[in-house]
């Protein structure tokens, strides 16, 4: 193309180069818009609905994990955890509603709506009837439908973390390209003003020293002289006028590419900055994330050391119930030699009753007689001190029952009590035995003395009715001891049950622990690789504002 004046070279020229600014400004525009709106999808919209997906799958684990424990247990806690999980996962499904519309998400949110109205109506409703067995058998009933929930969930989320790589593996191959691109188009803008510069120099004519020296501070950048005062209309005139008329343009052009080019590097900073936030939050997200795993760890740590204190409690209350049944047979034991004592009362009373018919005389057997009476009077007290004693064991016999789920040693020593008591009773009836026998002896030889001591005898016999009457409340007294041990053998039984199939409980509640760390882990290293893709586009958004500088370096070479 050929130009009939310098100007309208230079202009023509120039315009090139501004509309490959241009171009080149707005393609970076568009190229940060895009990596921002990507970058915010991310953040805003896939990470968010990858955590609420997460979030419901694990809800899932704890709602079971807490219906469990409380058809186990009967602990209301566990209700109210099953509730809090409820109204956690209606948030969730709150906040992804919000976020996009899934089919497949509804679904599952609809199946785990319906499992929650299940569990409250036949499981913790007729839990709350008494009827356990049934309410467990209800909540097995229902297993394959919540893990079905959880795996629903958690495919959404591996679905949503896939889509995450995805969009993170595009935007780095689109940032290779763009700044593969913006490389390319800057050397080739360089190069264009430096064949820009060549030609104005070579079309430039030197007849005139002031317009050589003129055009030689320009070329050097300086373009703040004033115009060259224009004395004549010739061609040297016209080469002075489009001299200034160039000089004018320049100075514009250059003002307005350095105002661009502050543009750009201030957007430059906008996305560093926003990229480094971005990238602050992800890692922030990561280390929350990895606290959470490691507390999840911990409390798998803590289930296995609660289910092994359960399981000394059961060993320890497996010996208490043991030894309680040694209790029982001890009872036993003291109960048939009471027994003994009683029917040799009985047999007493009715010798005592036949020396009553023969008593008439003899005072000085009388005498005799008195004393055998009052050696028989002192084993009565002994044996009603022993009844004292038994009532009292009795009734720590019955503490230490309702205190066995604690302290189960207590029995031991009741029992022990028990039976030094049924001994001393044994060894009193001997002796009132051997009495009865020698004042028989004396009774046949003083027979007729024996008359005048009828009232004595009579006495005497009163006490051994008296004596007789003890052994019965005796013998009531071990009955209920050993009601009480049979009671408190079965409790104990129960509590073994209980403690069995408590263990095996919180043998679960760590197994899924575990499982809740594992996929913790599995979210980290996902939210890890995201902090990595931000560390690139911060990469990226420096090399954009390096090259922002490099070119107002080169527009500050000019004086304007």
């Amino acid at each position: 193309m050929k130009f009939k004046t310098i100007s309208r070279r230079i202009v023509f020229s120039f315009s090139i180069v501004i509309a490959i600014m241009i171009g080149y400004i707005a393609y970076n525009y568009y190229a940060i818009t895009q990596s921002n709106n990507a970058t915010e999808q991310i953040v805003q919209q896939e990470l968010q609905l990858l955590i609420a997906d997460f979030e419901q799958a694990q809800t899932i684990d704890l709602r079971i994990a807490a219906v469990r424990g409380y058809v186990l247990s009967g602990n209301e806690k566990y209700k109210e955890i099953f509730q809090d999980n409820v109204a956690k996962a209606a948030d969730n499904e709150e906040k992804r509603s919000a976020l996009t519309t899934s089919g497949e998400f509804g679904k599952y949110a609809q199946m785990a709506k319906e499992w929650n109205r299940y569990i409250e109506q036949q499981v913790f409703a007729v839990y709350d009837k008494g009827q356990t067995e049934l309410a467990i058998q209800n909540l097995t009933k229902m297993d394959d439908t919540a893990t079905a929930i959880r795996e629903g969930y958690e495919g959404l989320a591996a679905q949503r973390k896939q889509a995450i790589n995805e969009v993170g593996t595009d935007m780095i191959a689109a940032g290779e390209n763009k700044q593969l691109i913006a490389i390319v188009v800057g050397i080739f803008i360089v190069l264009l003003a430096v064949m820009i510069e060549l030609l104005s120099a070579r079309g430039i004519s030197r007849p005139i020293i002031t317009l050589t020296e003129r055009m030689q501070r320009m070329t050097k950048g300086d373009l703040s002289e004033p115009p060259l005062p224009i004395q004549s209309t010739d061609e040297v005139g016209q080469l002075m006028e489009a001299t200034n008329t160039m000089a004018d343009i320049l100075n514009q052009l250059l003002k307005h590419i350095q105002t661009v080019s502050d543009e750009v590097a201030a957007h430059s900073e906008e996305l560093l900055q926003s990229t480094t936030e971005v990238k602050a939050g992800t890692e922030q997200v990561a280390h929350t994330v990895t606290e959470i795993a490691s507390g999840t760890e911990r409390q798998a740590n803590h289930a296995a050391d609660v289910a092994s204190s359960i399981n000394d409690f059961a060993v320890k209350v497996t010996t208490v119930h043991d030894g309680s049944k040694d209790v029982q047979q001890y009872s036993q034991e003291v109960k048939a030699l009471t027994e003994e004592g009683r029917d040799a009362m009985t047999s007493s009373t009715k010798q005592m009753e036949a020396i009553q018919q023969m008593v008439k005389d003899a005072v000085d057997q009388v005498t005799v007689f008195s004393k055998q009476t009052q050696k028989i009077s002192k084993l009565v007290a002994v044996i009603q001190n022993i009844a004292a004693q038994t009532n009292l064991l009795a009734l720590n016999a019955a503490i230490e029952a309702a205190r066995a789920g604690e302290q189960g040693k207590g029995f031991a020593v009741v029992a022990d009590e028990v039976r030094a008591l049924a001994e001393q009773v044994a060894f009193s009836v001997d002796d009132i035995t051997a009495i009865v026998r020698a004042i028989q002896d004396d009774s046949s030889t003083v027979t007729s003395s024996l008359e005048q001591g009828y009232g004595e005898v009579e006495k005497g016999t009163a006490q051994i009715a008296t004596t007789n009457t003890t052994f019965y409340r005796i013998a009531d007294a071990i009955d209920a001891i050993a009601a009480s041990i049979n009671g408190m053998s079965s409790d104990l039984h129960g509590v073994v049950h209980n403690t069995v199939t408590i263990h095996q409980s919180v043998d679960d509640i760590a197994a899924v622990s575990e499982q809740s760390a594992a996929g913790i882990q599995e979210t980290s290293a996902t939210i890890e690789q995201a902090a990595s893709s931000m560390e690139e586009m911060k990469h990226s958004a420096e090399h954009l504002a390096e090259m922002a500088e490099q070119l107002n370096g080169l527009i500050r070479r000019f004086k304007l």
